[in-house]
């Protein structure tokens, strides 16, 4: 058998696998009848790897990970790629003519299926379910593909929807620049409840304020993806609230009223100078992590909003973070910062490592082994490389090449089987296969 027929072989394991625990787990919730509603697909399921945005996995990369692939994309990326069951990934890019929306299969990039989807859309991250089927906004409207990219339904909205997250199995969140939150059947697009307007002002052009949105200016009430705590139903939002001078982080309840998801209003929370990026929840539901324009990173208690701590960040960087069930941060620096590892002490964050001798060009992701996935850039041409860091020490462990990339990396993504998906914002795929 040869080394690619191997790999194949492995992967329809891996997903037969993944199918069969999937099924398992949806049946033992069921009382005794298969629940078929949808939940995020195992693995990278959508923006920040999870509903929590922790960018965290639960697998453990193999030893011999090596890269399998790469593929342009025709145009740039403005938004992390995510991932299937079976670690096939989604990445949009912002392409001129042709195809945006591109499904690649993960065993030798091609493409599943590509889509034209409108102009706009370019900073949704996909969301997919354990169907391997994708949802994701483009302006004015919200979609849901079946696996083979066919539109299942479409929902319009007031605005440009952000990347969207399940809230429970057969419920997906929507959230939109122009302040409309609404919670809607995964399998319909019904609604599940009542629609939230955190804005008033009135619009007809779902590209009103849009320019906003990237810079995180007063146009745009949610720039930002949310983030969501499944167990104790509640959602955290980068808000930019009508007539502010700053964006707050912004908590809403989403429980069952009446047979309904409400969403009602929990607290607000100022940081200085406002908030950057897509908050995070911890995996305890217990602490919220944002950035503020003050360059420091800010632990709420999600319950209530308080500051616990801050932490001198020396900058927001992406605005965005990798946070470990156990407490291990890794920020996102700016382009070329050192890597930085800090652990939520509970009452200040403590610097567990830090590499100045690397310059760091992107966002991390930590795995249950221990370990923190990043893209750091190298040598006199700045070729990015993708590198595993130990997340207690930040010894290196290995170095992966990432031949002829430069720029930056918009993420790194890990499949349920443990394979490494890296986008780069200039427009290429990179991923990494075990080679035996």
């Amino acid at each position: 058998m040869t080394q690619a027929a191997r790999r194949r072989m492995r992967a329809i394991v891996r997903a037969a696998v993944l199918g069969t625990l999937t099924a398992l787990v949806l049946t033992s919730c069921s009382d005794g009848h298969l629940d078929v509603r949808s939940v995020p697909a195992a693995g990278w399921s959508s923006y920040g790897g999870n509903s929590a945005n922790s960018n965290f996995s639960y697998a453990r990369p193999p030893s011999d990970l090596a890269l399998s692939w790469t593929r342009p994309t025709g145009g740039p990326v403005t938004s992390p790629v995510t991932m299937n069951g079976g670690g096939d990934v989604v990445v949009g890019a912002n392409t001129p003519t042709g195809c945006n929306l591109l499904v690649l299969d993960n065993r030798n990039g091609r493409k599943n299926f590509c889509k034209r989807m409108a102009e706009g859309f370019w900073g949704n991250a996909a969301l997919v379910d354990q169907f391997a089927q994708p949802y994701l906004g483009e302006p004015g409207r919200f979609l849901a593909l079946t696996g083979g990219g066919a539109i299942r339904w479409r929902k319009d909205v007031i605005g440009v929807p952000t990347s969207a997250k399940f809230v429970g199995p057969g419920h997906v969140l929507i959230t939109t620049s122009l302040g409309r939150l609404m919670i809607v059947n995964a399998q319909t697009g019904d609604p599940a409840g009542p629609e939230k307007a955190l804005w008033t002002r009135p619009a007809t052009d779902p590209l009103t304020g849009f320019g906003d949105c990237v810079t995180g200016g007063p146009g745009c009430a949610v720039s930002a993806p949310p983030a969501v705590d499944w167990g104790h139903e509640r959602v955290f939002l980068n808000f930019f609230p009508e007539g502010a001078r700053t964006s707050q982080v912004k908590a809403l309840g989403y429980a069952r009223e009446d047979h309904e998801r409400t969403l009602t209003d929990l607290w607000s929370a100022d940081l200085p100078g406002g908030v950057v990026g897509a908050p995070t929840v911890s995996a305890d539901g217990k602490t919220v992590y944002a950035f503020g324009r003050d360059g420091r990173l800010y632990a709420l208690d999600a319950a209530d909003g308080t500051v616990r701590w801050s932490h001198d960040n020396g900058g927001y960087g992406f605005g965005t973070m990798s946070v470990s069930p156990d407490g291990t941060i890794v920020p996102a620096g700016t382009i070329g910062a050192p890597l930085v590892i800090l652990h939520d002490d509970g009452d200040k964050a403590v610097e567990v490592a830090r590499r100045d001798d690397v310059q760091t060009a992107g966002l991390s992701a930590q795995t249950a082994a221990g370990t923190v996935w990043t893209v750091v850039r190298s040598g006199p041409e700045l070729q990015l490389e993708l590198m595993e860091v130990d997340a207690k020490t930040g010894a290196t462990k290995r170095t992966l090449p990432m031949p002829e990339a430069k720029g930056f990396a918009t993420g790194v993504a890990v499949s349920a089987a443990g394979q490494i998906a890296v986008a780069t914002n200039i427009g290429a795929v990179y991923y990494f296969n075990p080679e035996s």
